[in-house]
């Protein structure tokens, strides 16, 4: 096999993900080539790389060959033999040796018919699971949560959610199926890698460079046996996805009906500063900050200890006010972070689900925690919309797990304040 360097590190590069970093079987730490293909998978996703090149069944050990390419010029022709189990590579100026395992026991996808296929809109489908993909949970001991849910049909839907916190968008797609599919998280970020390291593939009616950029990238959608799901990048990739087993929440019962209570509409910036000014104080004080509607105000403060901390800033339009929900701070940070346009805040009861809105970016409930304000007694606690009564305390430890949140729900049931968390899974 010869092969241009620069070529074979770009197909390493697209491959890369569904290289498992600690490998249970040795043969899937290593790209295989043959049949004009090069496939890598982690036994959960396959990513299949067109490579006409590679014609001789063969194995490379990935990291080792990944390493040294890195030292060897991109215009170089690369020459790769198999003898027994021995891989050598040849270039002009220098060779290497590898022993390798034997491409027999490489995984294989079998040939399985599909059961559904049909094109949809890669800008579109690609962007909205990557939207919900933080909204997943960490816990793997509930497989049915630790995986964005796509609901096929006219239309498709695309829906998160940790225990906590959950994210819903209907998109202007459709597909020939109607079914509730489970992809894992890591199978999203690997289509999102593929989805932005494959070429977009022109049509051929293009009239102007601006028609070329701006057409719509197609991606080809099977739903292949009881548990795959393939999508084709044009002519380039493929990624084949065993889907997660199970039913998923019935994402859109628990989504508030009817008119809220309180809505506000919000400057994301502006929100978003206040949190953070108030952040420091609310760690100490469970993780909660408090916001109050009144006069056309919004006031958003935190307690922790004997500290305390306020910030007001202007609301653009609010409407039942005086109203007021306590959150989690992290929760409302990763909401508004990064956004510079108007968010909507809306609270349909005084104890469900918050809804945030903005633009064309996912809707967001998040669970309000209930405290005490100090002109009225504690709140009776909600019943929790979960599928068990242990889903609240196994999300605690997702919460306390990640980097960025310095505080506890172990804390938050602590304080005299506060009482255990709802939950939002079916």
């Amino acid at each position: 096999m010869e092969i241009k360097v620069i070529k074979l590190k770009e197909v390493m590069e697209l491959v890369k993900p569904a290289i498992p970093k600690k490998a249970t079987v040795k043969s899937i730490a290593c790209l295989c080539l043959g049949n004009g293909k090069a496939v890598a998978t982690d036994m959960e996703t396959m990513i299949i790389a067109n490579l006409p090149e590679a014609k001789e069944l063969m194995l490379l050990p990935y990291s080792q060959i990944a390493e040294m390419l890195k030292y060897v010029p991109g215009t170089e022709k690369l020459k790769i033999e198999l003898t027994g189990k021995v891989l050598s590579l040849s270039w002009r100026g220098g060779n290497a040796s590898y022993p390798t395992e034997d491409f027999r026991d490489f995984p294989i996808m079998p040939e399985m018919a599909a059961r559904a296929e049909g094109l949809v809109d890669g800008d579109v489908l690609i962007v909205a699971m990557m939207a919900a993909l933080p909204y997943t949970a960490t816990d793997t001991a509930r497989p049915v949560l630790s995986g964005v849910t796509m609901v096929l049909g006219m239309p498709i839907e695309v829906a998160a959610g940790d225990g906590f916190r959950m994210s819903h968008q209907v998109l202007g797609l459709s597909f020939p199926l109607e079914e509730k599919v489970i992809i894992p998280a890591h199978a999203v970020a690997i289509l999102d890698h593929v989805f932005k390291k494959t070429p977009r593939t022109p049509p051929s009616t293009a009239e102007s460079l601006i028609k070329v950029v701006t057409a719509k990238r197609q991606l080809r959608m099977s739903v292949i046996g009881e548990n795959k799901l393939r999508l084709d990048f044009g002519t380039n990739a493929s990624v084949a996805i065993n889907l997660i087993t199970g039913k998923p929440p019935e994402w859109l019962a628990l989504i508030p009906k009817g008119d809220p209570i309180l809505q506000s509409q919000i400057f994301a910036p502006q929100l978003e500063a206040a949190v953070k000014r108030v952040r420091t104080v609310a760690r100490d004080g469970s993780g909660i900050v408090r916001l109050e509607f009144a006069d056309g105000k919004l006031k958003v403060s935190a307690k922790g200890g004997d500290q305390e901390i306020s910030s007001v800033i202007d609301t653009i339009l609010t409407q039942g006010e005086p109203g007021r929900a306590a959150l989690n701070q992290r929760y409302l940070l990763d909401f508004v972070s990064g956004k510079q346009g108007i968010v909507t805040f809306s609270k349909y009861t005084d104890t469900g689900p918050v809804v945030f809105e903005y633009q064309k970016s996912p809707r967001v409930l998040i669970m309000p925690m209930s405290v005490q304000w100090g002109d009225e007694k504690p709140a009776e606690q909600p019943a929790a919309v979960a599928e068990t009564p242990a889903e609240a305390t196994d999300e605690t430890s997702d919460a306390d797990s990640d980097e960025e949140s310095e505080s506890s729900v172990e804390e938050e049931n602590a304080e005299p304040e506060t009482v255990e968390e709802p939950t939002v899974t079916e």
